[in-house]
């Protein structure tokens, strides 16, 4: 399994695991020798992107989770959604209507992950970010198909194992429709993505009325709940949500899940929103921070179990200094993954017989995460009292995009 490095941890000698890419053009291939002329160009251009290194020594001594298949059922999954969704959005654009779009590739797509899942029911949420010449609002439905999918998927599993599956809809496709065409009313916002800032009040009143607007814009052809998930994909569970301020189980279940899944996106989209936060701190705010009081208990609890913050191969700073390698995800937490400790204090490769682990983080709470990727998360491993009093606006006080869909 490949370690996942950052540009400046990067030395002459080292094989890539994966081509280094830029909008979907191979920079570098595969298996390539990296010289220095490489490394200073990846550390000149791509100076926070992680790049994957192979690493033999450690493949023979512990065994990596296998993901692979996860990634390339989320990888087509989500190629095939951004082409049915750029020919949904074209004949929108010219007929302002759904009616007799074209949904046959989007089935296929739904087809696909309801099939994985059903043969993998804890499988993990991957999330994959496409070039740049595809939009956010084409981008984003797709991501919160998969996320809502996974987390429906893990819900239902649950469910009927206990005495509550007569009550949730093991139909999953009405949940995966809302997902796609939840922000359908936001389309003709397109060009407000490009330029962050605060929204005029005709945008803000456009923003508001986008789940009742896109709802409205549904085929009648559409299956009742989807108009009705749609609708309310942003309430929240404490009632502070728009349009309708709905509480608790007055918002469907369905609608709970996409608020979740569009939020977590939202929120990780870097090159949507300059306000974007990264995967563990944005997993934390939500479920165990200062925000999870907005979103279904148990949901978030379902959630922070399949959606991994931690790509398998990554490099974790523990609060000893060392550096611990993920090995596997973690099942109760996914913020608390399996780790081998590989790199001491310095940034050096520890020799194989001072390898530590592997071994749960949840088992070792004197191990924490104080860093990944360069971000400080030892606030996110603390006691949390840093945010008590922190005071959460109502989802409607929103000034800009993007605090219209997070927290």
């Amino acid at each position: 399994m490949p370690l996942l490095l950052q540009a400046h941890e990067l030395e002459v000698g080292m094989r890539l695991a994966k081509p280094v890419t830029s909008d979907r053009r191979v920079l570098l291939p595969a298996g390539r020798t990296l010289n220095s002329a490489d490394i200073d160009s990846l550390q000149r251009v791509y100076s926070r992107a992680t790049i994957y290194i192979l690493d033999p020594v450690l493949d023979e001594v512990v065994a990596f989770q296998d993901v692979t298949r996860d990634q390339k059922v989320a990888r087509t999954t989500q190629r095939k959604l951004l082409k049915a969704m750029s020919s949904v959005r074209e004949k929108f654009a010219s007929r302002m209507s759904l009616h007799g779009a074209d949904l046959s590739g989007i089935h296929e797509a739904m087809a696909l992950v309801t099939q994985y899942l059903d043969e993998n029911p804890h499988a993990a949420a991957m999330i994959m970010r496409p070039g740049k010449e595809d939009s956010y609002l084409t981008e984003h439905p797709a991501n919160v198909f998969y996320l809502s999918l996974v987390v429906g998927n893990a819900v239902r599993y649950f469910a009927r194992r206990s005495r509550s599956s007569r009550r949730i809809s093991l139909n999953l496709a009405p949940l995966g429709l809302a997902a796609l065409f939840m922000d359908v009313a936001l389309w003709p916002l397109e060009d407000v993505f490009d330029h962050p800032g605060p929204l005029s009040q005709e945008e803000r009143q456009i923003v508001l009325q986008h789940p009742n607007v896109g709802a409205d814009a549904l085929p009648p052809t559409t299956p009742p709940l989807v108009p009705q998930l749609v609708r309310r994909h942003h309430e929240n569970y404490d009632g502070t949500g728009y349009p309708e301020g709905l509480y608790g189980d007055e918002i469907p279940l369905f609608a709970r899940i996409l608020r979740v899944a569009d939020a977590f996106d939202a929120a990780t989209s870097q090159r949507a929103f300059s306000e974007a936060k990264s995967a563990p701190r944005t997993l934390w705010e939500m479920t165990m921070g200062p925000y999870a009081q907005l979103y279904d208990p148990i949901i978030l609890k379902v959630f922070g179990g399949v959606v991994q913050p931690y790509p398998i191969g990554a490099k974790l700073r523990l609060a000893c200094g060392r550096y611990a390698v993920v090995v596997r995800f973690g099942k109760t937490y996914s913020l608390l993954p399996e780790v081998i400790i590989a790199f001491d204090e310095t940034n050096k490769r520890l020799l194989e017989h001072q390898l530590e682990g592997p071994f749960k983080l949840e088992t070792r709470p004197e191990m924490q995460v104080v860093s990944y990727a360069g971000e400080d998360l030892s606030d996110v491993y603390g006691d949390g009292t840093w945010y008590t009093d922190i005071s959460i606006p109502h989802s409607a006080d929103f000034e800009t995009l993007f605090e219209s869909a997070y927290p």
